[in-house]
């Protein structure tokens, strides 16, 4: 009987104990847990920042398509105007130039007064008109060649202003490569620190799954024990109402007795005890 006490408390310890043990498991679960939600909270603000430089890359490469399209186009009308401009210098070249030009006009002018103002041998005078005609010649060339240098020195004005806005998409062209490669990049800085943060988050989440399992299996074990300890208890309540039930009818019976022995006494004319006469007084 007294086997029976001592492992109902052993049990109780024993509970007790898993209890304890789950709970200081059920701690470090939480905690682990927390971890890891920091650790995916640090991830996302990660990808939030990859996904900005990524967009600002995204932007700065459009960009750079933009400005090629626009620097290729003005490369190809550059072009167009250089071969127009070619082929209007070949129709000017070996023509007096606009200095010359004054020069044979002044030449001109000057023996043509000569020639209406000085009177002159007739071989002198057929010699001035020759030369006179000769220097009418090359005033009619240049004279017939003056829109197409005109159209020379317009197409050179355009050609100056398309390339200069070749050089400047050209430089904005560069100045948005060099900005993408530099998001692309810091991107790439990111997405490595995400992949650190996803190895720190799978190591941290393998010992959060262990802990939960042995939360389990202490949890399972506390089950158990508790189921057992209620049974125990429950008998160890049926018995130590057997003990008092069977007391009590050990007193009944000795008090019968008692009961008795006063009675006869009472009939001998014996004397009786205060507490006995009580005894009796309590039983009617």
């Amino acid at each position: 009987m007294e086997e029976e006490p001592k492992d109902l408390n052993k049990l109780k310890e024993k509970v007790t104990e898993l209890k304890k043990e789950r709970d200081d498991l059920n701690t470090n679960l939480r905690k682990k847990r927390d971890e890891l939600r920091a650790i995916y909270n640090e991830i996302d603000k990660l990808l939030d920042s990859a996904g900005n430089e990524k967009n600002k890359r995204d932007e700065a490469n459009k960009k750079v398509s933009e400005y090629k399209v626009k620097r290729d186009e003005a490369n190809k009308k550059i072009a167009e105007l250089n071969k127009k401009l070619s082929e209007l210098k070949k129709q000017v070249k070996g023509s007096v130039s606009r200095k010359e030009y004054e020069k044979v006009k002044s030449d001109y002018e000057k023996l043509n007064w000569k020639m209406q103002t000085s009177p002159l041998p007739r071989d002198k005078e057929a010699a001035l008109i020759r030369r006179l005609e000769e220097l009418e010649f090359e005033i009619k060339e240049y004279e017939s060649q003056r829109p197409v240098e005109s159209e020379i020195v317009k197409l050179e004005k355009e050609i100056k202003k398309v390339r200069q806005h070749a050089d400047s998409y050209h430089k904005v062209l560069l100045q948005n490569s060099e900005e993408g490669e530099k998001y692309h990049e810091e991107m790439h800085t990111i997405y490595k620190k995400v992949d650190e943060k996803k190895g720190k988050g799978k190591k941290i989440e393998a010992e959060f799954l262990e802990i939960k399992k042995k939360v389990d299996e202490v949890h399972n074990q506390y089950v158990e024990a508790l189921k057992k300890l209620k049974g125990k208890e429950g008998k160890d309540k049926v018995r130590k109402k057997k003990l008092k039930d069977v007391e009590i009818e050990r007193l009944k019976k000795e008090q019968k007795i008692k009961e008795k022995e006063i009675l006869a006494d009472l009939k001998e004319g014996k004397v009786i005890k205060t507490e006995d006469l009580l005894m009796l007084q309590d039983r009617d």
